[in-house]
């Protein structure tokens, strides 16, 4: 079997691959012994092909060909012949290499080769950011700090009464017309009604209307108040 046999093999062959064949990365032919054969490598989509997936992606090769799997859960291969022409397509089980990064994602802390000592964000993702333990620390510290802020416990007293009130722990607030003023005015600020019957632009309170109702003299104030309550909710249009 020569070179230029084998060549040719791999040339029909990827000419009109079978439909049996899965996925190959890349071919090569290669001397084995006295003869030439075709190798081809199971892509594994960026090395993120399981053991169980490649062993269903080589199974039709072994039904075709009639020879089983070979190799264990680390290399599988399997085998066929293409013009008298040894084929074989294997897998090569990924080996993820945990690398430490030179420095600190939030700092100028030295890690690798250095025996400081650090965490990596996001189990399992090897490109995850990579902190030492002294920043780890202290972001948790701030974290626990900004739990128990004066503006998060007001946020969750607010939110609980709301969604006794309005329904709802984070309504969508707007300006209205409470009614209280001989000169119709936005006065007020109350949750949006979400009534069918309730046009939407309509800035006066009815029946409908979810509580709280709090009156704003100054409509420019109203408007702000507005803007930073919607914004706190993550509801409503942004600019």
């Amino acid at each position: 079997m020569s070179a230029s046999n084998a060549a040719a093999a791999l040339a029909a062959l990827t000419d009109d691959a079978p439909a049996w064949l899965p996925p190959v990365d890349h071919w090569e032919i290669a001397r084995d012994g006295d003869r030439w054969i075709v190798s081809g490598q199971l892509d594994t989509n960026g090395d993120t092909l399981g053991v169980d997936d490649a062993r269903r992606l080589l199974g039709p090769i072994a039904e075709q060909s009639g020879q089983p799997l070979a190799g264990t859960s680390h290399l599988i291969t399997a085998r066929f012949e293409h013009f008298a022409v040894p084929v074989s397509v294997w897998y090569l089980r990924p080996d993820p290499h945990w690398t430490t990064p030179e420095q600190c994602a939030a700092c100028p802390a030295k890690l690798a080769g250095t025996g400081t000592a650090f965490v990596r964000l996001g189990e399992g993702d090897r490109n995850a950011p990579v902190l030492c333990v002294p920043c780890r620390d202290r972001m948790h510290s701030e974290w626990i700090l900004a739990q128990h802020a004066p503006l998060v416990a007001a946020r969750r007293s607010a939110r609980k009464f709301l969604a006794t009130a309005s329904g709802v722990e984070r309504p969508e607030w707007r300006q209205l017309i409470t009614g209280e003023r001989l000169v119709a005015d936005v006065d007020g600020i109350g949750p949006v009604c979400t009534d069918d019957g309730h046009e939407p632009l309509d800035g006066n309170v009815y029946d409908c209307c979810p509580e709280p109702i709090l009156a704003v003299d100054s409509p420019p104030l109203g408007a702000y108040v507005v803007e930073l309550l919607n914004t706190d909710n993550g509801v409503g249009e942004r600019a």
